[in-house]
């Protein structure tokens, strides 16, 4: 049976050494994107086939495998693929609304995928399931991180973890270090972030890796330590060179490295470097990705403050309030309160009427 174009793509990019950050230079999609045109989410249609026949150089190949009829779905196997559908459309409200919305919706699937692994007489069947529920579970526990409930978040990413050993997939769990990592890093404890990014290292997987690798040069920088944080971050960028896609994590930066890179030159007081970096990476952050747009942005207005350019640091936070409102983010509620301190300590005149409206937002 001749591959499906989504298997030749996928194929082609592999044995060119394009990673998916690589592609998106080549052809007009985002790396979301094409992960779903690689696993066949996206029906082709010719202008696409074209592009891609280009990029990968497939000498009319991907064109002829466009215009071949889709394969039809095995019937039994139709309820992964409306999960994984819907899983996408969760994670898109999850870049726009509030995290009690979200989990709203979210909760209940977490409990139906695993129920009906349970039920599945199919082993094939249930181990995809399990792998769902698993999916689901961490990306719950993220929205609770984002509520602020960081035992709920903790008791989900848990819960996912040994969901995702059901369905055979044991990376997950030293995914799960990163979280904790996180949740040490927006605590301000140094030392567990490193401690807890150093478990996550220990992966097998390289996208694991790489994101604990940022994880630690962050908690360097929290610490002032700025020669490991450097190291730290080399090694990330030298392992995100080759990961392709993982399966856990945010999908809404284009260059997670760089946004580290940023954030830890702003703990480590290098304000005007941090604030350059995020000036060249916040418009390639997408315009629906508001919880993205609001954590980054929050981050960026922080380091122009710092490095000087209060009232720049002011308009900046201005744009992002109506945003704020929306997606009660917890998380960008630190970086606030930490911007309401510094308008406090500066007392800007451009700050006098920010700071009024942040004060609402904080106190609401």
């Amino acid at each position: 049976m001749s591959p499906t174009f989504a298997q030749e793509v996928r194929r082609l990019r592999n044995e060119r050494g394009y990673s998916l950050s690589q592609m998106t230079g080549l052809v007009p999609y985002s790396k979301g994107h094409l992960s779903k045109i690689e696993r066949g989410h996206v029906h082709p249609n010719p202008e696409m086939a074209k592009l891609f026949d280009a990029a990968l150089e497939a000498g009319g190949r991907l064109i002829e495998l466009a215009d071949a009829p889709a394969r039809p779905v095995q019937s039994d196997h139709s309820t992964l693929l409306t999960f994984d559908s819907m899983f996408d459309h969760h994670r898109a409200l999850g870049h726009r609304l509030s995290p009690e919305l979200v989990l709203a919706s979210l909760r209940p699937q977490v409990e139906a995928l695993s129920a009906l692994a349970r039920s599945a007489d199919d082993p094939a069947l249930g181990r995809g399931l399990w792998l769902l529920a698993a999916k689901y579970a961490e990306y719950a526990g993220w929205m609770e991180q984002e509520r602020g409930d960081d035992a709920s978040a903790a008791e989900l990413t848990k819960l996912a973890v040994h969901y995702a050993h059901k369905g055979g997939d044991s990376e997950l769990e030293t995914y799960a270090y990163v979280r904790a990592s996180e949740f040490a890093l927006y605590r301000g404890d140094a030392h567990a972030t490193v401690r807890y990014a150093r478990k996550a290292a220990k992966s097998r997987s390289t996208a694991v890796k790489a994101v604990a690798a940022q994880r630690e040069a962050q908690g360097f920088a929290l610490a002032g330590v700025a020669d490991r944080c450097q190291e730290a971050l080399d090694r990330a960028a030298e392992l995100q060179r080759t990961v392709s896609e993982s399966p856990y994590g945010t999908t809404s930066l284009v260059d997670q490295v760089a946004i580290a890179r940023a954030w830890s030159f702003h703990d480590l007081g290098r304000h005007a470097e941090a604030a350059a970096i995020l000036d060249a990476h916040m418009p390639l952050i997408a315009p629906d990705a508001l919880r993205a747009r609001t954590r980054f942005g929050l981050r960026r207005a922080l380091a122009h403050a710092e490095a000087g350019d209060v009232d720049h640091a002011c308009s900046l936070v201005v744009e992002l309030l109506d945003d704020i409102r929306q997606v009660r983010s917890a998380t960008v509620h630190i970086d606030l309160t930490a911007f309401s301190r510094l308008l406090s300590r500066l007392r800007p005149a451009a700050g006098r009427e920010v700071a009024g409206e942040i004060s609402e937002i904080l106190f609401a």
